[in-house]
């Protein structure tokens, strides 16, 4: 007579046979809930072994061959209790988020509440732990966190006159290569014009660029006069390197390594 398995006598609630190296949770009874969540893993193997057994295999054998489809069974299994814990973290946390914002919590408090607690709970997950959605998720968190730490950085840098200093210095230096540059190209276009030739289109592009950098040198020469020892001169290193950079994002070159630093990205974040 042919023995059932193990993996079939595990899933069906069979007497068990030995194996030398049975998967994960083979040995533990499935919940009817778990059985219902891995339906479709247990047919497969519930039909192949009734198909080995109408064959007159053995149980070694029908066993063999079914070591595939009794992983597969094994993976839904991991796949089940992974799912039920996610469940009940989520629980755990709605319950945690009623104990910190409290019964008269705004809507907007509640989901400012709800995304901290979330970050704090999958920032000590590994990542190898955390699903596509909870490593979006995390990164989202970081993200909102990050942008929350530059929003209290640019607000107290708006305040210091040193920095804002350096801020209009490089400003100043860069609209002022700018516009001597703008100047010569508009001449060039102004003659080329003046024989019949030239592009009106890129002339007043030109022009409409000439305008924003003396708008913007304007600015610069007005905070200027509240700003301890005026502008900086475009030689000093700093101020050099942050114009350079503000030069390399406005024209929409290839960002440099250097002007990815945080300590530039503080003052770029300024003259966007």
């Amino acid at each position: 007579m042919t023995v059932a398995p193990l993996a079939l006598a595990a899933a069906l609630g069979l007497s068990p046979v030995a194996s030398k190296a049975p998967p994960p949770h083979r040995d533990v009874p499935m919940s009817a809930e778990e059985k219902a969540f891995c339906a479709d893993e247990l047919g497969v193997v519930e039909r192949r072994a009734r198909l080995f057994q109408a064959q007159g295999l053995s149980a070694a054998e029908i066993d063999r061959r079914n070591e595939g489809v009794q992983q597969n069974v094994a993976e839904c299994r991991q796949r089940f209790g992974a799912e039920q814990r996610r469940a009940a973290e989520k629980q755990a946390d709605l319950a945690e988020l009623e104990r910190r914002v409290g019964p008269d919590a705004t809507e907007l408090e509640r989901q400012r509440a709800w995304r901290q607690l979330r970050r704090e709970r999958l920032a000590v997950k590994p990542a190898s732990a955390l699903t596509a959605d909870e490593r979006a998720e995390l990164q989202a968190g970081t993200q909102e966190e990050l942008a929350a730490t530059h929003r209290t950085l640019d607000t107290t840098h708006a305040r210091d006159p040193r920095f804002m200093r350096q801020v209009h210095s490089a400003l100043a230096c860069y609209h002022g290569e700018r516009r001597a540059a703008l100047e010569l190209e508009i001449a060039h276009e102004e003659s080329l014009a003046k024989v019949g030739g030239g592009d009106r289109t890129r002339l007043y592009v030109l022009r409409s660029d000439l305008r924003q950098s003396d708008e913007v040198l304007a600015r610069s020469r007005e905070a200027a006069r509240e700003l301890p020892d005026g502008l900086a001169r475009c030689s000093e290193p700093q101020t050099a390197v942050l114009a350079h950079c503000l030069g390399i994002r406005a024209e929409g070159k290839k960002a440099e390594p250097a002007c990815e630093s945080e300590e530039l990205q503080q003052y770029l974040r300024f003259v966007r």
